[in-house]
């Protein structure tokens, strides 16, 4: 897992230092390259979690924007640090055969995204509720129940736009749970980003 988090980490900081050359470019490539920005985008996406064992990690994601410039077209389709809000849902199961429980998340994230043509980047960090299975927070398959607990989370990723309202999309993330004996959750993930 590890190893796949580093892959993906130097990956993402590659495709970085290109990014000048999309802020010298003419006004009008600009517009070219640079996609419309819709107020909403839903994300869903899978891939693995460094928990317990590494799991399929499966999640949703909406985007609400929150720093809207509606009458300004230039602004929309111009550079700067974009703001939204994202509500989340994420999921995992232990495929473990003596540690048995799941995690389904339900959080909050702030995320900016820096705009580079067609590639977008975005940073952000969250806060959720984790609802897990106890056998899951004591490491103890003699444990019973469910429980919830705090969790925060810091991510990073990449959109490479299909289309003006459809992205592929990359993250890494790693969340922090309260009393989970594991502590910390390495993530990443692939998905698809549909713009409305």
């Amino acid at each position: 897992m590890r190893r796949w988090l580093t892959i993906f980490t130097l990956t993402g900081l590659a495709l970085l230092p290109g990014n000048p050359a999309f802020a010298q470019s003419s006004k009008n490539q600009d517009d070219e390259e640079r996609p419309r920005q819709k107020n909403y985008s839903l994300g869903v996406g899978a891939g693995l979690v460094d928990a317990i064992n590494t799991e399929t990690y499966l999640m949703a994601a909406l985007r609400i924007r929150v720093n809207r410039h509606s009458d300004d077209e230039e602004y929309d389709r111009g550079g700067g640090i974009r703001g939204y809000l994202e509500p989340e849902l994420g999921y995992w199961k232990s495929s473990s055969k003596t540690l048995k429980g799941e995690d389904l998340l339900v959080g909050i994230n702030l995320i900016g995204v820096v705009p580079f043509g067609k590639v977008d980047s975005f940073y952000g960090a969250g806060a959720g509720v984790h609802f897990l299975d106890a056998a899951l927070v004591n490491s103890d398959p003699r444990q019973k129940g469910n429980d919830s607990k705090l969790g925060l989370n810091a991510q990073f990723g990449v959109d490479i736009y299909l289309t003006e309202s459809l992205s592929a999309f990359g993250a890494g993330r790693f969340d922090l749970v309260q009393g989970d004996s594991q502590r910390t959750q390495s993530k990443v993930y692939l998905g698809l980003r549909a713009r409305f």
